[in-house]
């Protein structure tokens, strides 16, 4: 609500409809194009990174080894394989959800600054309660 406030304060009052209108589309349009970027972002980011964290786990690897290895994980074992891709998958896709919460954090930040740039409209000048009409009083245009 206080944003609604915010960019519709200065409409006139005949286009007060038609502002609201267009800021909702925009904020709708905003939104899904916003979520579809991040969507995509996070899609692509798990298959990067679960690729890196992949390559390391072959059997020429020392580490990669049964002595190394924890109980449920193996790479000659069909299950173990299995359970150890499926953590993989979860450590890639905790790596890519922080890289899309930092993208939104910096998104924030430089709306934040953008903001600084922001003026208040001028103050209209202060109308008179009263006005003078050949000598007598009457209401002016502020009751």
């Amino acid at each position: 609500m206080p944003l609604n406030t915010i960019a519709l304060a200065n409409l006139p009052r005949h286009i007060l409809t038609l502002g609201t209108a267009l800021r909702s589309l925009m904020r709708n349009l905003g939104g899904s194009v916003g979520i579809s970027i991040l969507e995509a972002r996070l899609t692509e980011d798990i298959q990067t990174i679960h690729s890196r964290l992949i390559e390391q786990l072959r059997p020429d690897n020392p580490l990669a080894q049964t002595p190394h290895l924890a109980a449920p994980f193996s790479l000659t074992d069909p299950a173990g394989i299995a359970a150890l891709n499926a953590e993989v998958t979860r450590q890639a896709s905790m790596v890519a959800y922080l890289n899309d919460f930092a993208l939104m954090m910096i998104l924030a930040l430089g709306s934040c600054l953008i903001l600084l740039l922001v003026h208040p409209p001028p103050r209209a000048a202060a109308k008179p309660a009263i006005t003078v009409d050949h000598g007598r009083l009457r209401p002016g245009p502020a009751d």
